[in-house]
């Protein structure tokens, strides 16, 4: 907004504080209230006149006539006068207020005298007080908050700002304005004041005042230079609601007096605000474009067309006024007024040179033609190919068909530098229409031919399907798209792919209908034609891709080409993993899912003929031959276990047996990194489906055999939650426990011990196992240290606590039996018997130590308990140590 348009709503403030001011002197007696009111108005409207007369003179030495157009004069009078009306008015409502004061009763009396008046009469008698400098600085912040209001940015905002200070104004002025005092003139009682507007006839000449000053409000906005908005109609909605107040509107109608006065203002601001001040601001300058444009000034009625197509876009009058202004303009008219040029719609201008070309122009209009496209060539190239095109058609009017065949071709090439997409895109398919079926002259030179360069055939599909698009039943691009579709190569669909990515103005649907009627053909011409299509179709659908691959893999397969039909499947794993296979229909998802299967089954296949080499290299004792074998193997078992793993995560049955052949993959792969914990890992997670399959258990004993200490260590972090030490304890415990077991039986417990002790190694049930483990190998002071420091370690619970207990009597057995330390191992076995599963045993051995003492007392008390348990083993031993005692 400009420092006008602020001065402005400064004025309109104003003139409100004014004429509330007059209002105020306005006197009660209805005779004398129309004479002053009179008096105003005759000012005002004599202000008004000349504000008219000199904004009517102003335009008419603008050369704007008004018998040129006798109804749009008089409202392009008012909205090119701002400053004249705002002038007049302001200057007429100035005067009449000054008019009453004593300062000028020298020149307004003799005025007043013309009409038949008195000075007496057109006097000011202000109730209180002076209130001019009050009215006028009120008047004039009034008009810089409106300014202010209008100037939030947010439509919504304003609307419901201007509501709420309406509602507010009209509130404060029907509360307070009637409470104005005034001396009552008693002689009785000097200090006696009274209500100014006590009586109906003051509140009804006050409110009729009021409502006269609207009509000059609004006809300031209208006329004014700024935008009306939604703060002009809330003032005269809060004028309105105080005046209906005043006067005392719908007093006698039921139920509705009281709010009568506010209802009628708020609807008329709702209705104005929303329906009719959006069009009326358009429609003012669509009027003032209009009116610009019949006389001349081009580039004001520009200027006030655009400004409205601004406001609506949609504006079916702003968009006809700017049509007609293009269409108008000659380049006479441009060379007259060269800064028109800077303002013009370049695309209009177009439209412009296509109205003179698309009927058989005259040699002027086509030269008329011509220079307009030039112009928008220099002036905006990005509308180049549109001038191209033009051109093209103006050439061909002249007849001169290579030059016309030499622009079109240009124009058809995509190689072509300097054409914007969005401006040629949609000229393809008139450009080439042109090109083939145009004159006999023309398509000679290009024609169908044409389209056989690198790229065309491609583009002209794309043009065909957006014209479809467009018009689903044009004739001529189901003609041509017959004819391309027809002819279409795939390494053109691939080159196009490669450039810019797979298009989008193709008919993917289409190509897979033509690839599916020709995929099963005899002919290999033709077949290959269909599964081109097919391939086609498969990048553009993916929801479909699956089922299309399929189709591609099964031709392959029926004539012999395992690579390809290898290749499709491999396609439809691709294609359903980038669409997401959850997203699958479910015939889809179940192509994908077998087509994993296959490929992990093919890849194991072709793993197992190399590692069949492989076996045979180190039958020979070819290491190095083996290894290498193995390492080329390799690959093909790890691209089986990423498809199986996608088959068993993507929603494939069977999960078990996925795991199963997963571990079994691992298994296979000599040399691979981690590939007996991967293999570990997978029958552990298979045994969670079915933990007494006889299969899983085998291949458990193997692979853990298989890992070894480093692989675990190094890898301890990320397997410890899954490895199963249990399962090492437990089964080193079961060869531990074998009294024949041979040497690789107890190879294999301290393997199993050690891996343990790597993800355990504070455990006392692995510390035992190992203890045991060395006593069988015959390190008795490795297996002595580590039974010692598990007896000194925390008991722990479980497991824990029984191998501590477990420990301690297998110490109490080596002080006892080998190394002779009765008294040692009668500390062992007393703590022993304190663990629940001590019995008879226990008692036996203490009394062997306390005898090993020579503590004979004791000895016999504990033989003694043994004899207690007549069934146990140990109770004829007991017996006869009783007996061996008392001799």
């Amino acid at each position: 907004m400009t420092p006008w348009h602020r001065n402005e709503y400064v004025l309109k403030g104003l003139f409100f504080g004014l004429w509330i001011f007059f209002a105020l002197q306005v006197p009660t007696s209805p005779a004398e209230a129309w004479r002053d009111i009179a008096w105003v108005l005759g000012w005002v409207g004599t202000g008004l006149a000349v504000g008219l007369a000199l904004g009517t003179a102003r335009l008419m030495r603008r050369a704007v006539k008004p018998w040129d157009n006798w109804k749009a004069f008089p409202l392009l009078v008012l909205l090119e006068s701002p400053v004249f009306i705002y002038s007049g008015i302001m200057i007429g409502l100035t005067a009449g207020v000054l008019s009453g004061r004593d300062f000028a009763q020298p020149w307004a009396q003799p005025l007043a005298e013309l009409f038949g008046l008195s000075w007496a009469e057109i006097k000011h008698n202000p109730p209180v007080g002076d209130w001019l400098g009050f009215c006028a600085v009120g008047g004039a912040l009034l008009g810089f908050g409106l300014y202010r209001m209008r100037q939030i940015e947010d439509g919504m905002w304003r609307l419901a700002a201007g509501a709420g200070v309406a509602a507010l104004l009209v509130y404060l002025a029907s509360t307070y304005l009637l409470d104005i005092k005034v001396p009552a003139n008693d002689p009785a009682d000097p200090d006696k004041v009274v209500s100014f507007f006590a009586s109906p006839e003051a509140r009804q000449n006050l409110g009729i005042y009021l409502l006269l000053g609207l009509p000059f409000f609004y006809l300031l906005t209208f006329s004014g230079e700024a935008e009306e908005s939604e703060v002009e109609i809330m003032t005269i909605c809060a004028g309105l609601g105080v005046a209906l107040h005043l006067l005392g509107f719908a007093t006698g109608l039921p139920g509705v007096s009281g709010a009568a006065p506010f209802l009628l203002p708020v609807t008329l601001y709702g209705v104005y605000a929303i329906r009719i001040l959006p069009g009326l601001r358009v429609f003012k300058h669509v009027l003032r474009g209009f009116s610009y444009m019949h006389h001349g000034q081009l580039g004001l009625a520009l200027k006030f067309f655009r400004r409205a197509l601004e406001l609506n876009p949609n504006s079916e009058l702003a968009s006809e006024g700017m049509r007609q202004l293009h269409n108008g303009i000659t380049l006479a008219t441009l060379e007259r007024y060269p800064d028109l040029i800077a303002d013009l719609d370049f695309k209009l201008c177009l439209d412009r040179a296509t109205a003179l070309l698309m009927t058989p122009p005259t040699p002027a209009g086509r030269e008329e033609a011509a220079r307009f496209l030039e112009l928008v060539e220099q002036k905006k190239p990005v509308y180049l190919a549109r001038v191209e095109y033009l051109r093209a058609i103006a050439l061909i009017h002249a007849k001169q068909y290579d030059s016309a065949a030499e622009t079109l071709a240009r124009l058809l090439s995509p190689e072509t530098p300097g054409y914007h997409p969005a401006v040629r895109g949609p000229l393809l398919f008139d450009a080439w229409s042109l090109a083939i079926d145009g004159p006999k002259g023309l398509s000679d030179r290009l024609g169908w031919p044409e389209l056989n360069k690198p790229g065309r055939r491609m583009e002209a599909l794309g043009a065909v399907e957006r014209k479809l698009k467009a018009e689903s039943g044009n004739d001529k691009a189901k003609e041509y798209r017959t004819v391309l579709y027809a002819e279409l190569q795939e390494g053109e669909f691939v080159a196009a792919v490669a450039t810019a990515g797979p298009p989008t103005d193709f008919s993917y649907e289409y190509v897979e209908q033509l690839g599916y009627q020709l995929a099963d053909d005899n002919d290999p011409e033709r077949r290959e034609r269909g599964l081109g299509y097919l391939r086609m179709a498969g990048r553009g659908l993916p929801d479909r891709a699956p089922g299309i691959f399929k189709k591609l893999s099964e031709v392959a397969e029926k004539y012999g080409d395992a690579t390809s039909a290898r290749g499709c499947l491999e396609q439809i794993k691709i294609s359903a993993r980038a669409f997401g296979p959850r997203n699958l229909a479910k015939e889809q998802r179940e192509i994908y899912l077998n087509a994993l299967r296959r490929l992990a089954s093919t890849a194991e296949a072709e793993g197992d003929a190399i590692k069949g080499q492989a076996d045979a290299a180190e039958a020979a004792g070819d290491r190095a031959g083996r290894d290498t074998k193995d390492a080329e193997a390799r690959p093909f078992y790890e691209s089986a276990v990423a498809d199986l793993q996608l088959y068993r995560d993507d929603g494939g049955g069977a999960v078990l047996e996925a795991y199963r052949k997963i571990a079994e993959l691992y298994g296979k792969m000599r040399g691979a990194p981690n590939h007996t914990l991967n293999a570990v890992l997978n029958v552990e997670a298979a045994l969670a489906y079915s933990s007494l399959d006889a299969d899983l258990l085998r291949k458990k004993d193997s692979y853990y055999y298989s890992v070894t200490v480093e692989q675990l260590t190094a890898a301890r972090e990320r397997v410890g939650k899954w490895f199963d030490v249990a399962y090492c304890v437990k089964k080193a415990m079961s060869v531990l426990n074998r009294a024949e077991a041979d040497a690789d039986l107890l190879d294999w417990a301290t393997h199993l011990t050690r891996l343990a002790k790597v993800i355990e190694p504070a455990s006392n049930r692995v510390r035992l196992v190992e203890a045991r483990c060395l006593l069988r190998v015959g390190n008795r002071d490795g297996g002595l240290q580590l039974l010692e420091d598990v007896r000194e370690s925390e008991k722990g619970s479980g497991d824990e606590e029984e191998a501590w207990y477990n420990s301690t009597r297998l110490l109490g057995q080596l002080y006892l039996e080998e190394l002779g330390r009765p008294d040692l191992a009668l500390k062992a076995y007393s703590d022993y018997k304190e663990y629940h599963k001590s019995g008879a045993d226990t008692l036996f051995n203490i009394a062997r130590c306390y005898e090993a003492l020579g503590d004979s007392t004791n000895a016999a008390k504990f033989y003694n308990a043994v004899t207690a348990f007549e069934e146990h083993p140990k109770y004829w031993e007991a017996k006869d140590a009783l007996t061996r005692l008392k001799g």
